[in-house]
């Protein structure tokens, strides 16, 4: 049985994930993306107390039944733009290798629940990072754009001002007061 685990950083979480299983006596390999191989089934007992031990740091436990691929797929592009990923990727293609399902009906599921595209997302989840680095002052806007792949600086800065309704310049000001 596979079991997804759905969380933001995996900083520590496989640790954490690691003497879960170990204490409930559990047989299991943790696999790419938060999701782990159960060599076993899980009894409604055992599968109740990891869940409760993970719940309290955060961690949800999704089955196949269970599984909520929208934020998945929030998941997925979150860590794909913070980890510094997105250079000469398609997220589509990302998406789709990732969570096993076609881009097409990710889109519209994604789309269905959220109103928004996935690509709107995409472009929020890259402001957020933008915004993140400008108050870091050690990168130049150039290398901003780069790294979070914008074609250029002036789009970035549309971008930016389309999102949040302030130039760089006004939302460093704002910040600083």
């Amino acid at each position: 049985m596979e079991y997804s685990f759905i969380y933001d950083s995996e900083k520590m979480v496989n640790e954490l994930i690691h003497r879960t299983m170990v204490a409930a006596g559990v047989d299991f390999e943790i696999l790419q993306g938060g999701t782990i191989t159960v060599i076993d089934d899980l009894s409604e007992e055992q599968l109740k107390s990891i869940s409760n031990e993970l719940d309290s740091f955060g961690i949800k436990i999704q089955t196949k039944e269970n599984r909520d691929v929208v934020e998945e797929i929030k998941i997925c592009v979150k860590k794909m733009v913070h980890d510094g990923d997105i250079r000469n990727l398609k997220i589509s293609e990302l998406l789709s290798n990732q969570l096993g399902f076609s881009y097409p009906y990710l889109s519209n599921l994604f789309s269905s629940k959220t109103y928004t595209s996935i690509e709107n997302f995409y472009i929020l989840v890259r402001i957020e990072k933008v915004k993140e680095l400008v108050l870091l002052d050690n990168a130049s806007l150039s290398e901003i754009a780069h790294d979070l792949s914008f074609s250029s600086v002036p789009h970035l800065s549309n971008q930016f001002k389309k999102v949040t309704g302030l130039t760089i310049t006004q939302y460093l000001k704002f910040r600083k007061k």
